[in-house]
């Protein structure tokens, strides 16, 4: 499996999210979802749970997301 650092991730986010918004309103806006058409494989699972454990440890240290109760988080984007 080949590596990737988390900032060239975000940044390919950022680039592709209007595109892929606009798509995703335009398109399917009686849908109310789009599902997938192939299973993911055992390397694309393992990915996307790395970018996002380290997506969700990045928010904690910058204090984005607060633990409300025992077993509840609150994520604010904008702080």
């Amino acid at each position: 499996m080949r590596s990737v650092k988390m900032s060239r991730i975000e940044r390919n986010i950022l680039e592709n999210r209007p595109f892929v918004n606009e798509r995703l309103h335009s398109k399917s806006s009686s849908h109310s979802r789009i599902r997938r058409n192939r299973p993911r494989s055992p390397d694309e699972k393992v990915a996307l749970t790395k970018v996002t454990r380290a997506s969700v440890e990045r928010a904690k240290r910058e204090g984005k997301m607060k633990m409300v109760g025992k077993r509840r988080m609150y994520y604010d984007p904008t702080e």
